[in-house]
């Protein structure tokens, strides 16, 4: 069955209520009661910060799910995702969730958070599958306020409730031990031309750049040999810097990592010496 995944629209936003009433009806069947309260209109849910995306089975036809993202301070989370139970069992969902996880990266979101029922098939184990994980909620105002309500609607009386994150950056994860080894073994793959002359350098692996973006994948931070004169006779060493969670956040595999790591390598040692690009090209180093 096609998914059809768009912005909810005014009138979208009128069905919002009536399409999560009737999801939490099969919580019926599980606890022997609904959740015990009415969904909140879909205007309401238009009016706080974030978005809802709604799915429909045709294009521009009526909406038969929706999904509610929330936004604060830079916090990303999931909301609701409800879809209607004589729509459910054909993608609606997953296409849902995959849309919100791309709307939240392009809004600059590194990662999507949520709160749901661990042992309920369609809640923990569903979301398990598309990528999130349970973790520790933070000591945040915004959960703690999640947590409260939840406590009052009596959700945690009716199974363990967990919190859960998803990275939406893309590319691939690596612990800071195994990213400093691979640096360390791609660094010794260098040419010996290149790596001879380093005097007083010193390589160095920090997670992200103090303005913590994730564009800045290496920086040089010292002069260059070209520009020392008598300097390096005690003075404190020059530094490469070599980001870990922007390489990884560009790489889909390690192929990829260690293809990044040396060129981001080859291009902070040329600042070292002096060399711009053309120059790293006549030489053969890039």
């Amino acid at each position: 069955m096609a998914s059809f995944v768009r912005t909810a629209t005014d009138a979208d936003l009128a069905e919002l209520a009536r399409i999560e009433d009737k999801a939490d009806a099969l919580f019926t069947e599980r606890f022997g009661s609904a959740l015990g309260h009415g969904a909140p209109p879909g205007a309401a849910r238009a009016a706080e910060r974030g978005y809802v995306l709604v799915v429909s089975e045709a294009e521009h036809g009526p909406a038969v799910g929706f999904v509610h993202v929330l936004e604060e301070d830079g916090i990303a989370h999931l909301e609701q995702l409800s879809v209607l139970p004589a729509h459910a069992r054909r993608g609606h969902g997953r296409e849902l969730l995959e849309a919100a996880l791309d709307e939240a990266a392009e809004r600059g979101h590194t990662s999507v958070t949520l709160r749901t029922f661990a042992e309920v098939p369609w809640n923990a184990p569903f979301y398990a599958s598309a990528g999130f994980v349970e973790t520790d909620p933070p000591d945040d105002p915004f959960y703690r306020a999640l947590a409260a309500a939840e406590h009052r609607l009596g959700l945690d009386e009716l199974g363990r409730r967990v919190h859960m994150t998803i990275d939406v950056r893309g590319g691939m994860t690596m612990d800071a031990e195994a990213f400093e080894n691979l640096v360390a073994d791609e660094l010794d793959r260098l040419p010996d031309e290149m790596v001879d002359g380093l005097e007083n350098l010193v390589f160095v692996v920090e997670d992200r750049p103090e303005d913590g973006s994730l564009d800045l994948l290496g920086l040089y931070d010292g002069l260059a040999v070209t520009e020392r004169g008598n300097y390096g006779m005690g003075e404190l060493p020059d530094r490469i810097i070599v980001y870990r969670e922007p390489h990884l956040a560009q790489s889909a595999d390690e192929r990829e990592l260690r293809d990044e790591v040396h060129t981001t390598l080859v291009h902070e040692i040329a600042h070292y010496y002096g060399i711009d690009d053309q120059q790293l090209h006549e030489l053969g180093w890039a």
